[in-house]
């Protein structure tokens, strides 16, 4: 009798353990599925990465710095904390960090914007700002519109319950872009 409750014990817990492998290894897929469409984008649709778009932003974000430094000098804290968000985006991989650093490079361009729309900038300088700001804009409307952050509840939304809150505890942490 021992032997048979044993065998059944042992018999269980493979089957458990064999379930929450599976279980964990299908998670860990579908959020490697979701950092790929962030990092590399929707080939299906030949939709740009949302990473690309933040790297453009930061490249837009570093040009405005470089204009802004003949009217402000290199001191300003502002210019001086975009290049260094810009130069962070670029050796950042974690989505929630990427989104932190993108928050707070919105905050200093915004500014920086306004100060340089309050200077007497040449026509030149005028043109250049128009362009980089429409195309700092234009990318943060790219983001904005991308499918991510609703793939990442879908992916909490199918694994949540019981007893897939446990799995999940297991696998790797989906993050949003918010």
């Amino acid at each position: 009798m021992n032997k048979t409750r044993t065998a059944i014990i042992i018999m269980l817990v493979a089957i458990l353990g064999s379930s929450t492998i599976s279980a964990v290894s299908a998670m860990n897929n579908m959020v490697t599925k979701l950092e790929n469409h962030f990092f590399m984008g929707d080939t299906q649709y030949a939709n740009q990465s949302i990473y690309a778009d933040v790297l453009d932003k930061a490249d837009i974000a570093s040009n405005l710095a470089k204009l802004a430094k003949e009217y402000l000098g290199d001191k300003e804290s502002h210019i001086k904390d975009i290049i260094d968000i810009a130069k962070d985006i670029q050796l950042t991989k974690s989505i929630s960090k990427l989104y932190d650093d993108m928050h707070a490079l919105d905050t200093d361009v915004d500014w920086l914007i306004a100060e340089l729309s309050n200077k007497n900038l040449t026509d030149i300088h005028k043109n250049l700002l128009t362009k980089y700001q429409s195309e700092y804009r234009s990318e943060s409307r790219t983001i904005e519109s991308d499918n991510y952050n609703t793939l990442v509840r879908q992916y909490y939304d199918e694994t949540g319950g019981f007893p897939g809150f446990i799995f999940r505890g297991f696998a790797k942490k989906a993050e949003y872009f918010k």
